[in-house]
């Protein structure tokens, strides 16, 4: 789709240029209804860079910036923030706060509790709630998983649901040392590599119930169910011999996959379930673990259990021209294809998934 005739293009101010948010970028650059007016970076190597060098297209114009009050300059509908979240928590909340508060729209993949404000932690949701207010301004966070794919599809999947016993999201993540090869992520994060008994980061320091409780209990509340507890159990398993990887040997009896449940329970029941299923290349399946859809293929596969029963399953496939990592691009798309629909939405933080959003086709780009 192409602006109508007449339709002035959405000024955009986008923030972050790693993995996810050079996708992003080039979406902008791409979208023949957004209009790249600003490009914040962290890194001083490439403050002065043209946004389009930052991310494979050819230049556009607009060099990256670190100074806040250039960007501030640029006058934006919206920021795109998409710059990393990972141990820079309260620097995210604090930079979503300042554009909020001068006004500003902000889209963002970077803040995942926040995803359903409702549930989110207050550490989150309420400085992000005040800045929206005084800015008079709208916030949306989104992405792939949690996001489109756990809060879009549940709803328009139990639409059609009848009575309904249970609901859980298996995602499988495999082959990690190919599809996501950031082994800072893959050891500290999810504890690749770490000896039997330890605690991947992401357990421990209670990242997987930030990022995942609003997701159960944002289905559990369009199901109308009371929760009386969010329950989380976990697991690890154990190389059996040296497993060798895309990033190097996962040397035996350290770990090579984990697998995480974290569901709303009623009546002592898990009720809305997400579970989690990490692995690399090589990890032995354990046959207590159920199995994705397709034998060695990631995804998600949704399993309503009621009248009627139900089974989803989701792949995200890599475009046979683009190296892109499926799954980022979807994340970064589903923050950009939000913009218009953001910028348009009343001030406040937007809590429902977004289904108001536009798509850009190949036959519509520049």
């Amino acid at each position: 789709m192409t602006p109508s005739s007449g339709t002035a293009r959405r000024r955009v101010v986008h923030v972050g240029t790693g993995m996810t948010g050079s996708v992003a970028l080039r979406a902008i650059i791409d979208d023949p209804a957004l209009e790249l007016t600003g490009l914040k970076v962290s890194s001083q190597t490439k403050v002065g860079d043209d946004a389009g060098q930052l991310c494979g297209r050819p230049n556009v114009g607009i060099v990256a910036t670190d100074d806040m009050t250039a960007i501030l300059d640029a006058k934006p509908d919206c920021i795109a923030y998409c710059a990393t979240a990972v141990r820079r928590e309260d620097e995210v909340i604090a930079d979503i706060v300042d554009y909020l508060e001068a006004g500003i729209n902000v889209v963002t993949i970077s803040a995942i509790p926040m995803v359903y404000p409702k549930a989110a932690p207050a550490k989150w949701r309420e400085p992000i709630e005040d800045a929206a207010r005084r800015g008079n301004s709208t916030f949306y966070a989104t992405g792939c998983e949690p996001g489109f794919v756990s809060l879009n599809l549940p709803t328009a999947l139990l639409a059609g649901a009848g009575v309904i016993d249970t609901y859980r999201m298996d995602e499988y993540a495999l082959d990690l040392d190919l599809s996501y090869p950031i082994w800072e992520v893959l050891h500290e994060s999810m504890g690749f590599g770490k000896p039997n008994g330890h605690i991947p980061i992401r357990i421990a320091v209670g990242k997987v119930n930030n990022d995942w409780e609003p997701v159960v209990r944002y289905v559990a509340d369009i199901l109308g169910v009371d929760v009386e507890r969010v329950a989380l159990d976990w697991e690890t398993i154990l190389a059996p011999h040296d497993l060798d990887t895309a990033l190097g040997v996962i040397p035996k009896d350290t770990i090579c996959g984990h697998r995480w449940q974290i569901a709303a329970m009623h009546d002592k029941r898990p009720v809305v379930s997400v579970q989690y299923f990490a692995a690399v290349t090589s990890t032995p399946w354990p046959e207590s673990w159920p199995r994705p859809a397709q034998p060695g293929k990631g995804g998600m596969v949704f399993r309503i259990e009621g009248n009627p029963n139900m089974t989803l399953a989701l792949h995200l496939d890599p475009t046979p021209d683009d190296t892109t990592n499926p799954g980022v691009a979807a994340t970064a798309m589903a923050a950009v294809n939000a913009i218009p629909a953001v910028i348009d939405a009343p001030p406040g933080l937007l809590d429902t998934p977004l289904s108001g959003i536009r798509i850009v086709t190949r036959q519509t780009r520049h």
